[in-house]
């Protein structure tokens, strides 16, 4: 061991002496018998999982644990349906069947409610998003539409990252990472009460991540280093007359290397380097309101992101959410809402490769939603019925209809069927960017090479990009352990996607025939002419198989077909839209305990080839010893990717980056309760 893990670990193992004797068995320790298991993303109300008519997976805190997960893409791993690749240091392809990438489009990622999207390029910065995993209670994970209830941009799924009260996590709390490589992660959790007031929970946390490999296994291809800190507050009451305000700062700075081509063809790596911070406030108050239940949530985000040498973007928004669920009606129990959301953007840039105008926007987004639950026949037959109807100044009124019916013919099993429309809003960066797309070699001697530019078609009028989906699922509880399989069928309009100018190749300001040596330009105009399809099927097995062992299992299979066309380049946008999933991808986690506190995970991916890149099938195996040594503290080693060297998991998409290959890693932690 090295010697700064040594003097680290060996003290703590030292101090903790106390054996964690009387454990609960493994079958109490991970996740909840599926009959009491609650979930809220689905319907924007606590409700029991076996009682939801959607394809749902919830991540308990015990289940993150075990996984061994440094990060919220790592412990969404082990849903089935979620695609999960590391694309480089902090950088993640996240896509909720199909369309991963850097930035997924179609994916929304919500913390305890507040949206994380980013309407510069439609999107999530991973690289940005941190949260102290110890204080996190569950991850809901909704696969397929929930915009009828969430808004525009929750299109092929939902992710809402709850984290505990304050009011559950008093007392203080240390934990302490290191990696093969050095790398330490530190993160620190107080929390007091407030009288008969409530309680408030202090955090902060500060970390760097392991650097990614070259092609060659050499270092330097990247680096992600930062902090977070933040608060909450808690009622000390729930449900009704109970509040909660909370708030965060972080800052990050992230680095890796553009792949470019210099001009004798040699392969060119400049070095990119961007900062990244923001804050936010969040309040929400809960009453009882005409025999039912109202909650007002409102809050400020801020997200500045500075990449040197090429400029700044800076989003500010001011949200506003009323929602009221009504007591029931005979068979009928609804829920409606209204909400605003103010959002301004500046982006300033600096590389003559991107221009963007106007450089500043103000837009408003206003939404209102209806939701009715129907119980058809008691214990037998429910159907809902729902729309949100949403108008944003970036785009026109989209409304968003639901309809979900339920069979459950036992106490254990039910089946649903669902059809539900999304739209996703056109980001700033596709209504005003123009963008250098890279150079192509005509073959023409007059002409031999040509510059491609991306820019808004000169008559697009943006709307949304569509989704009509179809579901079909069947969900069965066995004592603590359940099983789960859906169909989905996805048919996707108006995508945003580009086609040439019918104007042909053109040097502006130039009349007549084109000066040697200078590059003409071909206009790729963006705009709403992409369709595709996707269909596929999810399964997850949770099964306990003795006292200490249970098994964790998930496999998708997917297929995305893009529509055909006439234009060259919608065509290959089409193709490379096909190949930037993987079709299939698998996971098993089995988990042991070994009695006296100590306990093994063995997790096991495997993941298809990506053909946008050439990215090769790959199986992944890790490896995870967790000791409770007391009751106070806990000791876990971590092995990742033992059986394989280096191996590539997803090819830069949008930005070129240098191709990161993922090493095998190793860390050890502690964690201390006091």
């Amino acid at each position: 061991m090295h010697p700064c893990r040594a003097r680290i670990v060996f003290p703590a193992l030292m101090w903790a002496t106390t054996v964690w004797a009387d454990e609960a068995p493994l079958v109490d320790l991970a996740l909840e018998d599926l009959a009491r298991l609650e979930v809220a993303t689905v319907s924007r109300k606590a409700q029991k999982l076996s009682e939801t008519s959607a394809a749902v997976t919830v991540l308990t805190a015990e289940d993150i644990r075990r996984s061994g997960a440094r990060s919220v893409p790592e412990a969404l791993r082990e849903v089935p349906g979620v695609s999960v690749t590391q694309i480089g240091a902090g950088r993640w392809a996240v896509g909720v069947r199909g369309y991963a990438g850097r930035f997924s489009n179609k994916l929304l990622v919500l913390i305890d409610g507040r949206s994380v999207y980013s309407p510069l390029f439609s999107g999530v910065f991973w690289e940005a998003l941190d949260v102290m995993l110890e204080d996190v209670e569950r991850i809901e994970v909704v696969r397929g539409p929930g915009a009828s209830l969430w808004g525009a941009n929750a299109v092929n799924g939902v992710i809402n990252i709850v984290t505990r009260k304050a009011t559950a996590s008093r007392g203080g709390l240390l934990s302490m990472r290191l990696d093969n490589q050095g790398h330490p992660a530190v993160a620190v959790r107080q929390g007091v009460e407030l009288g008969g007031a409530g309680a408030l929970r202090v955090f902060a946390k500060g970390n760097e991540l392991a650097e990614s490999r070259s092609a060659s296994g050499e270092s330097g291809v990247d680096g992600n280093r930062g902090w977070l800190a933040g608060f909450r507050m808690d009622s000390a009451g729930s449900g009704t007359n109970a509040w909660m305000v909370q708030g965060n700062t972080y800052r990050r700075s992230s680095r890796e290397n553009l792949q470019t081509s210099a001009q004798a063809g040699l392969p060119l790596l400049l070095p990119l380097g961007a900062d990244l911070e923001g804050s936010s406030l969040v309040g929400r108050y809960t009453w009882g309101l005409a025999g039912g239940e109202a909650s007002l949530q409102g809050y400020v985000d801020t997200q500045r992101i500075e990449a040197k040498n090429y400029g700044t973007g800076e989003v500010r928004t001011a949200d506003l959410d009323f929602q009221h669920r009504l007591a029931p009606m005979g068979a009928h129990e609804l829920m409606w809402g209204l909400g605003s959301r103010f959002v301004q953007t500046e982006i300033h840039l600096s590389t003559p490769a991107l221009v963007v105008s106007p450089s500043g926007r103000k837009f408003n987004v206003a939404s209102a939603f209806v939701q009715d639950e129907i119980t058809l026949q008691p214990r037998l037959w429910k159907l809902t019925l729902g729309g949100r109807f949403e108008h944003s100044t970036m785009s026109r009124l989209e409304p968003q209809p639901n309809a979900r019916l339920m069979w459950t013919p036992t106490d254990a099993d039910s089946v649903w069927a669902n059809w539900s429309r999304a739209a996703r809003t056109p980001s700033v960066g596709e209504i005003d960017t123009q963008m250098f797309a890279g150079l192509h070699q005509t073959g023409n001697p007059r002409m031999p090479v040509v510059a491609m530019v991306s820019r808004p078609g000169p008559n697009w009028a943006p709307r949304a990009e569509r989704l009509d989906a179809l579901e079909l699922g069947y969900r069965r509880g066995f004592g603590n352990g359940s099983f789960e399989a859906v169909l989905f069928h996805h048919d996707y309009t108006h995508l945003t996607s580009i086609s040439l100018d019918p104007g042909g190749v053109v040097l502006p300001g130039v009349a007549g025939l084109v000066p040697a040596g200078v590059v003409p330009l071909q206009y790729l105009n963006r705009g709403n002419v992409g369709s595709a399809r996707s269909t596929g099927l999810e399964l997850g097995l949770d099964l306990p198989v003795t006292e200490n062992l249970r098994l964790q299992a998930s496999y998708t299979l997917m297929d995305i077909r893009a529509g055909r066309s006439s234009d060259p380049v919608t065509q290959a946008s089409g193709e490379a839209l096909e190949e930037a999933s993987p079709h299939y991808w698998a996971n098993l986690h089995g988990l042991l305990s070994l009695g006296r506190g100590r306990e093994v995970d063995l997790m096991v991916r495997r993941v298809g080839a990506i053909g946008l890149g050439h990215v090769p099938a790959y199986t992944s195996v890790d490896l995870r010893y967790g000791w409770r040594v007391s009751r106070s503290f806990e000791f876990a080693v971590v092995g990742v990717n033992l059986f394989d060297p280096l191996h590539q998991e997803y090819a830069p998409d949008f930005v070129p980056s240098q191709p990161a290959y993922q090493p095998r890693q190793g860390f050890v932690q502690g964690m201390w309760r006091f």
